[in-house]
């Protein structure tokens, strides 16, 4: 299956599908840190707790590490480019929602929505690649993702911090959530025109019984990485989140082969 639609796409092409995937990995990954960056910000204007600023970040990865198998496996029973459109249309949404909230306990369910949106938009990422470069071009297809995976941290740091400090039109830290609307949209639209449809996988089936532990044990990593990292300045979250999203990824191919 990977050979015949690696085939019926154009060298020149399937670049540029490269670059649709990997620019939505890269929006999740600035989005991990960006909102670090905003905290102090955000629990200032909402009135928000302690346990409130804590939340904002742990409940979009623990939404993120818990659902990511079941997006991957969703992506094998439905095809790659359809839950890659909600993801990514998911996603964008929930931004915007996170951007217009009112209170510290709305922020936190829009962060939720917002985790289990990337739990179907980022799978579908190294699903693409494993289609699309099933020959000698895989290791430079994975190795520019892994630059983009890396590069998204420190982007994100850097852009959080030009977007607080900026407030551009009074926007204040509501922009570092809104800057992922009009990138999500053009990512949609690019997908729609030029994303290939891949085949369905045959006999895949959601087995949730199976995945129960793979979510337990990724939801209470992300968790305490959550916890210690705004706890301690965030030192220990620029060390363990890069760490936990690969991992997370690597779960759905381990829960879905």
């Amino acid at each position: 299956m990977h050979q015949l639609v690696s085939a019926n796409l154009d060298s020149s092409r399937r670049w540029v599908v490269l670059a649709i995937v990997v620019s939505a990995q890269f929006m999740f990954g600035v989005d991990v840190f960006i909102v670090n960056v905003a905290l102090p910000t955000i629990g200032a204007e909402l009135h928000a707790s302690s346990a409130q600023i804590e939340s904002v970040i742990a409940v979009y990865l623990i939404a993120y590490a818990t659902l990511v198998v079941t997006g991957g496996r969703l992506g094998d029973i439905h095809g790659t480019k359809i839950v890659f459109l909600a993801g990514v249309l998911g996603f964008t949404s929930t931004s915007l929602w996170c951007g217009l909230v009112r209170s510290g306990p709305e922020l936190i369910a829009a962060r939720l929505a917002q985790g289990a949106a990337a739990a179907l938009m980022v799978p579908q990422v190294l699903a693409t690649l494993q289609v699309l470069f099933a020959d000698q071009s895989r290791s430079r297809a994975f190795g520019i993702y892994g630059v983009v995976l890396g590069l998204s941290g420190a982007a994100g740091f850097a852009l959080g911090g030009v977007l607080v400090t900026l407030d551009l039109a009074g926007l204040g830290w509501r922009s570092v959530f809104f800057v992922n609307v009009p990138i999500g949209l053009v990512i949609i639209a690019a997908a729609l025109r030029l994303m290939p449809s891949v085949p369905r996988r045959a006999g895949t089936r959601l087995d949730l019984s199976r995945d129960d532990a793979v979510h337990a044990a990724d939801a209470e990593n992300s968790a305490a990485s959550c916890r210690h990292g705004v706890r301690t300045g965030g030192a220990r979250l620029r060390r363990r989140l890069p760490q936990q999203c690969r991992a997370c990824q690597a779960s759905r191919y381990v829960g879905a082969h």
